[in-house]
């Protein structure tokens, strides 16, 4: 997946995407283009939220995405300890060293306008943002339920009938409180499934909004060949496109050295200086022990209907 499938705002920024902290998977950054290229081709206009912003890796996407009259909005309290005893916590243990600078100099090193920032807790957003403003939201704030539950419900009078929501970390084992946030919102309160990837939940409130972003994306998945494991599947009476993850191996290489004495043969993996604080690097027993294991994810387009 080269910067070929990339749109043109976005290629220099591609090329050069490592130079920004943060997990923002390559694929993931693929899908967030390609939503919003689909947008600018279908004269969906709007605003753009991102809640959590980290070092801005993705916020940039958006950025480079804008027309002059729309405005990417962001949220972070970047190094402010506010909130409750929870929250705080939370922030401290896992976004420490991070502050607003950082963010905006990241930012216009790549979009040559300042982004909208409210360097608040999320709930403050309400009678902030235009109710039916926006055409594209992530949430990637915090991880605790109460949190995102509400961020999902506040997006949700934020975005107009042809936005699409994505919400960061549903599936992590430290994360429990989004799945339960994101998935409440699915079965109850009309949210519809369009992708997940490894890291992300896409979706959308309108169903005809949520049919053609998901038709688009598995065209562009078919169109990737042998190079993307992916499957649709059906959930709460809805299609949902699955996208693993490409196995990093295509683009550095992996060195094994075994001793001459096989009865006592251990592996050695050398990994490459950018990937050393990569999360591919904590599962490297899945890299090595399944070989990048493709498993079944739904069927194909050849046979869905």
């Amino acid at each position: 997946m080269g910067s070929e499938y990339v749109s043109a705002c976005l290629r220099n920024y591609w090329r050069k995407r490592t130079t920004v902290p943060g997990a923002f998977w390559d694929l993931d950054f693929l899908l967030f283009d390609r939503i919003l290229g689909l947008q600018h081709e279908r004269n969906v206009v709007g605003d753009m939220l991102e809640i959590g912003a980290l070092y801005g890796k993705s916020a940039i996407v958006l950025g480079c995405h804008a027309r002059p009259e729309e405005k990417v909005i962001v949220c972070d309290i970047f190094d402010d300890p506010d909130g409750d005893a929870e929250n705080v916590a939370e922030n401290s243990a896992s976004y420490s060293g991070l502050n607003r600078s950082k963010f905006e100099e990241n930012y216009l090193r790549w979009v040559d306008r300042r982004p909208h920032v409210i360097a608040e807790l999320s709930e403050h957003l309400v009678g902030r943002i235009e109710p039916k403003s926006l055409r594209f939201a992530h949430v990637d704030g915090s991880h605790l339920y109460r949190i995102v539950r509400s961020d999902i419900v506040n997006t949700r009078s934020f975005m107009n009938d042809r936005g699409v929501v994505v919400v960061d970390d549903f599936r992590a084992i430290h994360t429990p409180g989004v799945a339960a946030a994101l998935w409440d919102a699915v079965s109850n309160d009309g949210l519809i499934p369009i992708c997940i990837s490894e890291q992300k939940f896409y979706g959308a409130w309108d169903m005809e909004t949520a049919g053609v972003v998901r038709e688009s994306l598995i065209l562009w998945a078919s169109s990737q060949g042998d190079s993307l494991n992916y499957g649709v599947q059906d959930i709460v009476n809805s299609k949902i496109l699955i996208i693993q993850n490409p196995p990093p191996c295509k683009r550095y290489n992996f060195s094994c050295k075994f001793p001459i004495r096989w009865n006592r043969a251990r592996m050695v993996v050398n990994i490459p200086i950018p990937w050393i604080r990569h999360m591919a690097a904590v599962r490297l027993s899945e890299l090595l022990g399944r070989a990048w294991f493709r498993p079944f994810l739904g069927s194909r387009p050849d046979n869905i209907k």
